[in-house]
């Protein structure tokens, strides 16, 4: 009994609310912060402002509640309590990526038909002044999530504008279990990471490409890329199941 008053304790002190599908839909639509949240300033139906981030498109968590790493380690259970919130969220300005928080990778083509990427921690400038590159033939990429129903992934099977993943190159060699994607993307949201849909564009995609920074108490290193325009549909697979931990 002690432990359940706790949890409802912690819970009432600290709200996550469901976001009204009218917002959803239009978060979809709206660049990411990082590989499957966003960051964003919200106004509840009592007319105050809190800080905080929307996962999945789906759930807001305050900035006080999203500093409790205990509370991602069960997703449903986080949707359970947001549910049964009597707050509502009205509207959402979207907080914009740090200027500094993507640096560079440069390609190195392998041949005419492939390209690796290789980290290169000299700045090349803001993250939204970026360089966009284009994808060559037969680039593969892949995105890691905890939702099997990921938001970004359209129902033609393609993604939305705006989107992180990681090449397949990074994600083949570093990401074993969706704890180890956690870390590798530094995502804010602890719950594994344990679904991977497979990206394959076209030729010539737009994307911006960079190396995550350390940040969430997570390491980072990983390469990281912005679907610029998202991809078309049919170019989206899966999600394949990697164990947890």
């Amino acid at each position: 009994m002690e432990e359940a008053g706790e949890r409802r304790s912690i819970w009432s002190l600290k709200p996550v609310i469901i976001v009204p599908q009218e917002i959803q839909n239009s978060l979809t639509n709206r660049a990411e912060y990082g590989m499957g949240y966003q960051k964003v300033i919200a106004t509840l139906d009592t007319g105050g402002r809190e800080n905080g981030i929307i996962v999945n498109a789906e759930v807001f968590v305050n900035a006080a509640e999203r500093a409790s790493q205990e509370i991602f380690d069960k997703w449903e259970d986080v949707v359970e309590e947001a549910r049964k919130s009597q707050r509502s969220v009205i509207s959402v300005q979207l907080v914009p990526r740090p200027a500094e928080s993507l640096r560079g990778v440069r390609r190195i083509a392998v041949n005419a038909r492939k390209a690796l990427l290789q980290e290169s921690f000299a700045a090349v400038g803001p993250a939204k002044d970026a360089p966009v590159t284009l994808t060559v033939e037969d680039e593969v990429f892949k995105r890691f999530s905890a939702f099997v129903n990921d938001r970004r992934v359209t129902a033609g099977r393609g993604l939305t504008r705006g989107t992180f993943a990681t090449t397949r190159e990074d994600a083949d060699v570093h990401v074993k279990t969706g704890t180890d994607a956690v870390h590798r993307y530094a995502l804010e949201n602890k719950t594994p990471a344990s679904n991977v849909f497979t990206i394959a564009p076209p030729k010539e995609t737009n994307l911006q490409r960079g190396i995550v920074e350390p940040a969430y108490g997570e390491p980072g290193g990983g390469v990281e890329v912005i679907f610029v325009n998202g991809s078309p549909d049919g170019t989206v697979t899966g999600p394949d199941v990697i164990p947890d931990k």
